[in-house]
C-alpha cells in the first residue's frame, strides 16, 4: 500500500478550511493527497486513518461493502464533511482554482417543470447566474459539445425525466464536466443501468481519464470496475487494499464483503422488531 505522504513538501501547501490546495511545482505531483484521514459521525466512526493519493489521468474504483464508507469519503474530498482528523490535500497550478466535478448516485426532477437536457447539462456553468451575452452563447456551445460526446446530441430537447436510467447518468456526467474539471467524483453512477449503458458510463470515464481528468468511482459492480480502472482501493472504514486493477484478486474481495455477509445473516435469523445494529468495521482475516 502506497504512503500518500511520499515526496511531499510542507512548504507547498497553502491552508485553505478544512481542506489544503497543493500548489503544483513539478509535474509528478500528485492531483489527490490523503493524509490519516479519519471521520466521526454521530458518534461512529465512518473512515480511520485513511492514506491515498491520486495521480492525474488515474481511473480509482472505490469498492467496499455498504456502511464501508464510501460515500462519505466523497463527501469529505468534495469539502462537504469536515473531518475528525487528517489532511485532504488537492492540488492545482498557481492562479487556477482546483475544478471537482461530482455526479451523484440520483438526481431529483420535478415532474411538473421538466426540464430539457441540454439545460440540465448547462447548470454545471461555474460562476455566477444567469448568463447573459458571449456567457450565454459559449455555455450553449459547451453543453452541445458535451452532449455529442456522451451520446445524447439527439436527446438535446428531451426532458430529463424522459430519458432511461442510463442516459439520465450519461446526462449528469455532462453537466460534470461544464467545469473541465481535474477530477471526477461519481457515486455508482451505473447502479439501476443495464448492461450496455454500464459499458458506455465505464468507456466515457476510461477516455476522459486518458485525457487527463483524474476518476474515482464508487461501484458495486466489481467485474465491470475491474475491467476499466486502473487502481482499485477496498474501502471498509479503513483502506484494506489499494493497487493495481489486475491485482485484485477473490481472496481480497471476499475478505472485504464478509463482514456484509455475516450482518446480512445475522439480520435474516431475527424477527425485524428485534434486530439490533450490528458494527463490524474490518473484514474477517
Amino acid at each position: 500500500m502506497s504512503n500518500a505522504s511520499d515526496g511531499i513538501s510542507p512548504r507547498c501547501a497553502a491552508r485553505w478550511g478544512e481542506t489544503e490546495l497543493l500548489v503544483m511545482h513539478r509535474p509528478d505531483c500528485p492531483l489527490l493527497i490523503v493524509e490519516k484521514l479519519t471521520l466521526d459521525l454521530s458518534g461512529r466512526r465512518i473512515l480511520e486513518d485513511l492514506n491515498l493519493a491520486v495521480q492525474r489521468g488515474e481511473f480509482l474504483g472505490l469498492i467496499g461493502p455498504n456502511g464501508g464508507g464510501k460515500t462519505s469519503l466523497l463527501r469529505v474530498l468534495l469539502g462537504l464533511l469536515p473531518p475528525t482528523a487528517g489532511k485532504v490535500r488537492w492540488a492545482h497550478a498557481p492562479g487556477v482554482s482546483s475544478r471537482i466535478g461530482y455526479v451523484p448516485q440520483r438526481a431529483e426532477a420535478d415532474k411538473n417543470y421538466p426540464l430539457a437536457a441540454r439545460e440540465i447539462v448547462k447548470q454545471g456553468v461555474p460562476g455566477a447566474w444567469p448568463l447573459w451575452g458571449a456567457r450565454r452563447r459559449e455555455a450553449g456551445r459547451r453543453a452541445d459539445e458535451l452532449l455529442a460526446s456522451v451520446g445524447l446530441a439527439e436527446q438535446a430537447r428531451t426532458p430529463f425525466v424522459w430519458l432511461s436510467g442510463g442516459q439520465q447518468r450519461r446526462l449528469l456526467l455532462a453537466r460534470a464536466l461544464m467545469s473541465q474539471p481535474q477530477a471526477l467524483l461519481l457515486d455508482e453512477p451505473t447502479a439501476g443501468v443495464d448492461a450496455q449503458g454500464q459499458e458506455q458510463v465505464c468507456g466515457i470515464l476510461r477516455e476522459l481519464s486518458r485525457q487527463g481528468i483524474a476518476v474515482i468511482l464508487v461501484s458495486h459492480d466489481i467485474p465491470l470496475i475491474t475491467a476499466h480502472a486502473d487502481r482499485i482501493a477496498c474501502l471498509s472504514v479503513r483502506l484494506h487494499w489499494h493497487g493495481a486493477a489486475q491485482a485484485l484478486d477473490s481472496r481480497t474481495v471476499n475478505a472485504l464483503y464478509r463482514c456484509e455477509l455475516d450482518r446480512y445473516q445475522l439480520f435474516s435469523q431475527r424477527e425485524p422488531d428485534h434486530v439490533q445494529p450490528h458494527a463490524c468495521n474490518s473484514p474477517h482475516p
